[in-house]
């Protein structure tokens, strides 16, 4: 019975090192066994190609006799070293066989529990993992080059937007010279309040994947203060769960190019300002050539009749009366012309036709002009501004309001005031000025098509000017439209827009 026990005893040791001898080949690595003077008692691995020679060539050799000695100097300095310490240690080197003499190793030295005469060596082949490591660390050389010397500025920032590292060229930016106290300070802290919103609308567009890159315009706090316009390219680095690493900024001084954009902008607007002066006074001219085919032409035409008509006229009483009408046409003609050259006078002046009028200084004009009606309670003036600022020759509005207020007093009963109303403002990049009364009379502000009905009389130099108005309202792009009141009164309503 005893010797049947022992036997099943052996049987069960045998199994068990036959599974250990399985198991420990299972494994991609070569497993040496190596005793305390450097012979290898025994070899185990899942591929007997790795070993190069067979496994019996190993077995009960010395490192000495299979490894190149300077090889096997080295195995044999750690293999002294562990038994000496009782750790394991770790040695890299080039495969010593020259049939793959690219193939790169790791040799890891184990103790075998409290064992002082063997311990195991495990050989890994790390080829692979070195050509990767290898191309890790170019990549890594690669960036951190492109990112130092780049001469746009770059930023690495960690999840929380904390500054991890820039490179010399944003230290220029900036203006600062310590490097921690930029590498203290948060992203949103160089980044002027009025975008600091938008900026961080971008990185989280970013960090949640809505957009691959972000390219943002944003004013940044340089160094004591300092603004500067900045263009910010925002890009991430993930993990392989996609989750976001580090953010990479890419920031480029715009201060020149702003600089620049805006002078080109003030020469574009003086380029408009002169072009459009330009094509008004182009508009002027055909005014003053339509003013002088007309209405001078009939004062001169009818000078010229009288003076014929004197020189064969011999009843004294008829040639005072064609004298008479003589000084009328004359005097007519000479106002007309009087006017002609002071408006040429002024619009030839210095003045920019843009330059900006008040509607306020417009009714203190009115009043100061109808200071006598307004004094006797014939005439009240009341206005409503919402907007005070216009970029049109404010004499133009003037003589037409000038016109409709004479029109209206002409209606006015005793006891019973002309109210006017000028009111301003702006919808849909159009400026509205307009003026009503409380007239009875339908017609008092027809200023429509032809300015005044033929049935009307106006003198000619009024008729002039408000010709004049009527074109340059019509050039500037702008319109009048009248309007009766439902109860009593009229509406003129005159139309600019805003950008002329």
């Amino acid at each position: 019975m005893e010797t049947l026990q022992r036997l099943d005893e052996i049987i069960q040791l045998k199994q068990k090192i036959k599974d250990f001898d399985s198991l420990v080949e299972s494994i991609d690595d070569i497993i040496f066994e190596v005793s305390r003077d450097g012979v290898i008692l025994n070899c185990w691995t899942s591929d007997p190609k790795l070993l190069f020679y067979d496994k019996e060539h190993f077995i009960n050799k010395t490192i000495h006799e299979i490894f190149p000695s300077e090889l096997a100097t080295s195995f044999s300095y750690i293999l002294e070293k562990s038994f000496k310490k009782k750790k394991g240690y770790v040695i890299k080197y080039k495969s010593p066989f020259y049939e793959n003499p690219e193939q790169l190793y790791r040799l890891q030295t184990k103790i075998i529990g409290n064992r002082d005469d063997k311990l195991t060596a495990v050989v890994t082949n790390i080829t692979r993992e070195q050509k990767l490591l290898s191309k890790i660390q170019l990549k890594e050389e690669k960036f951190n080059r492109a990112f130092q010397n780049s001469s746009i500025g770059m930023l690495l920032l960690d999840r929380s937007l904390n500054v991890i590292e820039y490179n010399l060229a944003l230290q220029k930016i900036l203006g600062y010279s310590d490097v921690e106290e930029m590498l203290a300070r948060k992203v949103p802290e160089f980044i002027h309040e009025s975008h600091s919103d938008n900026v961080q609308a971008a990185f989280d567009d970013v960090k949640n994947g809505i957009r691959e890159n972000a390219i943002i315009e944003a004013q940044c706090i340089a160094n004591e203060n300092k603004i500067l316009w900045c263009l910010i390219n925002i890009s991430s680095v993930r993990d392989t769960s996609g989750k976001v690493i580090y953010f990479i900024c890419q920031i480029q001084d715009l201060s020149l190019f702003k600089s620049n954009e805006n002078k080109l902008n003030l020469q574009n607007e003086l380029l408009e300002k002169i072009n459009y002066e330009l094509k008004v006074k182009v508009n002027q001219l055909e005014a003053f050539n339509q003013i002088l085919a007309h209405n001078l032409r009939t004062p001169i035409s009818n000078i010229e009749m009288i003076i014929n008509q004197l020189s064969i006229e011999t009843e004294p009483s008829q040639k005072e009366q064609l004298l008479n009408i003589l000084k009328t046409s004359n005097k007519k003609f000479l106002n007309l012309f009087d006017k002609l050259i002071e408006t040429v006078e002024g619009q030839n002046s210095s003045k920019s036709l843009l330059e900006t009028s008040y509607i306020s200084v417009l009714i203190d004009k009115l009043k100061v002009h109808f200071k006598n009606e307004i004094e006797t309670n014939i005439l009240d003036i009341q206005s409503e501004i919402s907007v005070n600022t216009i970029s049109f020759p404010i004499e133009y509005i003037l003589c037409i309001y000038k016109y409709l207020i004479n029109e209206s007093i002409g209606t006015y009963k005793n006891g019973f005031p002309i109210h006017i109303v000028i009111k301003s403002w702006i919808k849909e990049s159009t400026f509205y000025i307009s003026i009503e009364n409380n007239c009875n009379s339908q017609h008092c502000f027809e200023i429509a098509s032809q300015i005044l009905r033929d049935s009307e009389k106006i003198d000619d130099k009024v008729l002039m000017e408000l010709h004049m108005a009527k074109q340059q309202i019509h050039y500037f792009g702008g319109s009048y439209k009248i309007y009766r009141k439902e109860n009593m009164g009229n509406i003129v309503i005159i139309s600019l827009p805003v950008n002329n």
